[in-house]
């Protein structure tokens, strides 16, 4: 004796299926795996670029962290040297701003040669140290400030060999300038 199957199925929960609702369901799954899959694939190329735009932007920045200034005297005459210790030069260095702190008390301005205008250092060539004339930096009235023990932060901008401009307040990570920084009015002198 032969049985034939019928067209539908039990399954213990819903009673008789039909054979296309197996099927329909079947590509449902199918159907919610692709979109996974393609949902995860999507999520890991988003996680790479990102990955590679920061190892890209640690790359650029690499010659820029290598321009370090410190202080080469103190105040009266406050004088800030910048080196060079990559192996390739920079070139249109300038002061932008100085700062300086002393416990709770911030500067108020500064100047170097009587202008708070930026200061074109020129280039610094690898290995080389350039340094700037001496600056005043003002504080607010009525406060007394050790200038010698006070902290000083300058922020200069400069041009890599690679074309980029760049921003470096102190020894803070160099940031990098999308744009040119403006033309400086004046540049300084050999003889001053």
């Amino acid at each position: 004796m032969v049985v034939l199957a019928d067209a539908g199925s039990q399954v213990w929960f819903f009673g008789p299926v039909d054979a296309d609702v197996f099927a329909a369901w079947g590509q449902v799954i199918g159907a919610a795996g692709t979109l996974l899959a393609v949902v995860v694939a999507i999520w890991i190329a988003i996680r790479d670029g990102r990955y590679r735009d920061a190892e890209r932007r640690d790359n650029e920045a690499m010659h820029a962290r290598l321009v370090s200034g410190s202080r080469a005297s103190n105040p009266p005459h406050l004088t800030i040297s910048y080196s060079n210790y990559g192996n390739c030069p920079v070139t249109s260095v300038r002061v932008v701003d100085v700062v300086g702190r002393f416990g709770e008390t911030h500067s108020s301005g500064w100047s170097i040669d009587g202008s708070s205008e930026p200061y074109v250092l020129g280039a610094i060539g690898p290995g080389q140290t350039v340094t700037t004339p001496p600056i005043s930096v003002t504080w607010p009235e009525g406060h007394q400030v050790d200038e010698t023990a006070a902290l000083y932060y300058p922020t200069i901008v400069f041009f890599d060999a690679n074309g980029r401009w760049w921003e470096r307040r102190a020894h803070d990570q160099p940031r990098r300038l999308l744009s040119s920084p403006g033309v400086v009015p004046k540049l300084p002198s050999r003889n001053a």
